[in-house]
């Protein structure tokens, strides 16, 4: 499809509608998690997967996955560390500031039924769709392990609630791995690439979904490739 087409998509066809924010938190420091109020003609929840895409300030497409998601709200992850258009209206709108939003587009589904182990790659608000999928993992009593790119500590998204999973099921593995941490880290250090080799067996025997920036993104299937992961086992977000 070509951009054209896409926005020809979005302005003419695609499903949109206005969205309030009724809470918004910092969850990392330079992240924030914002809740969307869905009107009366819209009912979640939405797709597992699946994105937005918003107008900021009411002419600016930015596309956020989707966290979280309930028959009367969803929340999307809003990252700071670009000072992007998008990022500075999520932060500086108050509550009850309204927006269209289009979609949901699902185009990142969760496998079920596969039997496979679930491994997830994400940097910073990439995060967000692995959220309610390392749930579904657990509902379907597999193991999953989360590599969580970010700076620093202070920068990993949802920590709490991952660290609070992982407490719970003990066949879910929570590893943030930190590019720049400060001295006193006890974590993983490093890419979340470096996971890739030193864990090949996993790799191979396991259902792969990735999703951050586009770096991270190649890294990770370059090195899938380099110890053969079947293909038809990757799954990646790629905003449409």
């Amino acid at each position: 499809m070509s951009i054209f087409s896409t926005i020809r998509h979005w302005f003419s066809e695609a499903p949109h509608f206005e969205g309030t924010i009724v809470t918004t938190e910092r969850v990392g420091s330079r992240i924030q998690k914002v809740t969307i109020g869905l009107p009366e003609k819209v009912s979640g929840p939405f797709p597992l997967g699946s994105f937005v895409v918003a107008y900021a300030w009411g002419c600016i497409p930015r596309a956020y996955s989707i966290a979280k998601t309930d028959a009367r709200s969803f929340t999307i992850l809003v990252s700071f560390s670009g000072g992007g258009s998008g990022a500075r209206f999520f932060r500086d709108s108050p509550l009850g500031t309204s927006t269209v939003f289009y979609g949901p587009f699902d185009d990142f589904p969760y496998h079920y039924g596969t039997g496979r182990p679930k491994i997830f790659f994400a940097t910073s608000t990439g995060v967000a769709p692995f959220r309610m999928m390392i749930d579904e993992a657990m509902k379907e009593d597999l193991s999953a392990t989360l590599y969580l790119g970010s700076p620093k500590e202070s920068d990993i998204a949802l920590k709490d609630e991952f660290v609070e999973i992982a407490r719970a099921h003990p066949s879910f593995i929570f590893s943030p791995t930190l590019s720049n941490p400060d001295p006193s880290w006890q974590g993983a250090r490093g890419f979340v690439t470096d996971h890739i080799a030193k864990n090949a067996e996993a790799m191979r025997k396991s259902d792969i979904y990735i999703c951050g920036i586009p770096p991270m993104t190649m890294g990770v299937l370059v090195a899938l490739e380099k110890i053969g992961v079947p293909k038809d086992q990757i799954f990646v977000q790629k905003f449409g």
